[in-house]
């Protein structure tokens, strides 16, 4: 087995490096599906790699070889990999267990959390739009059901008329692209590859972004969708949303800044080196594994000729 085994892990870490500075540089739309891409990518990578290196350490167990008809003998002379480090993959995978079974079970917690607000502010008369008679300005989109936009009065009467218009195009965005999922597989690739620790942050803004950016070309007036979000903010404080995606609740200053600024525009540079990482990262782990094959081939023949 070569060294392309160890590639998911190296890739991983580039990316966990470049993450964030790529959801700032890309358009946001783009910025979030290529991040995600490459964050499932890489961590179903590392975990493959994982499980082929842990693999060499039990091929060499007496009973699973004779079971598998080669000679375990020959494979502890053939097999390239030292056995602590295929111990270290063994616990690395036990962790990437129990990282990723705490990651569901605080998704469950989370959507138990949004279906219980969701049957409270269901049934509203004024549909998919909910405004909570409260004085504390919130505005979140909450995905229950078919979606929910909450907004408070207090929130409303922050802003003009046209400023509410801007911050209900941007959580009807939220819902139209689905953000909540972006963000739950990207923690979900976090957990499993703790080199991806930042992904679930970028996707996060970059879908802020990409909301941003659709409620600045609904309204079409940058400036205003910028005023509303800072306006928002002003008014909160960045106090967080009790649940769903708030408007106000990430990276305010930066989101203003890049609403004050032209659309951003595509880069096919970056964008093709993202690829091409991305297709590293799928191909290592699979030769990994076609270099495996060929040596436990090499094994039971030589237990063949034992």
């Amino acid at each position: 087995m070569r060294v392309d085994v160890y590639l998911p892990l190296i890739t991983s870490l580039l990316l966990g490096l470049a993450a964030p500075r790529l959801a700032r540089w890309l358009p946001p739309a783009t910025a979030a599906r290529a991040l995600l891409v490459a964050g499932l990518t890489a961590a179903m990578s590392t975990v493959y790699a994982l499980v082929l290196l842990a693999w060499t350490l039990a091929a060499e167990i007496p009973l699973v070889a004779w079971l598998g008809g080669w000679s375990f003998l020959a494979w502890a002379r053939l097999d390239p990999v030292a056995p602590p480090v295929a111990a270290l993959a063994v616990a690395a995978l036990m962790v990437c267990g129990v990282r990723l079974a705490a990651a569901v079970r605080r998704y469950r917690l989370s959507r138990a959390d949004v279906a219980l607000l969701g049957r409270e502010l269901a049934g509203s008369p004024a549909g998919p739009l909910v405004v909570v008679p409260s004085d504390s300005p919130e505005a979140f989109a909450l995905p229950y059901g078919r979606g929910l936009v909450v907004v408070s009065t207090g929130m409303f009467a922050a802003l003009s008329p046209a400023e509410r218009g801007a911050l209900l195009a941007h959580e009807q965005a939220h819902l139209a692209h689905a953000h909540h999922v972006y963000r739950t597989l990207a923690g979900f690739a976090a957990a499993v590859n703790p080199l991806l620790v930042s992904l679930p942050g970028a996707v996060r803004f970059a879908t802020e972004r990409w909301a941003d950016e659709d409620a600045a070309a609904i309204t079409a007036d940058r400036a205003l969708a910028a005023r509303a979000l800072a306006r928002a903010a002003l008014a909160t404080l960045a106090s967080p949303p009790r649940a769903g995606l708030g408007y106000h609740s990430c990276d305010v200053s930066d989101r203003v800044s890049s609403l004050l600024r032209p659309t951003p525009r595509h880069r096919p540079l970056l964008v093709a080196t993202l690829a091409t990482l991305i297709t590293i990262t799928l191909w290592a782990p699979v030769d990994a594994n076609a270099d495996s094959d060929t040596l436990l081939a090499h094994a039971c023949t030589t237990s063949c000729d034992g």
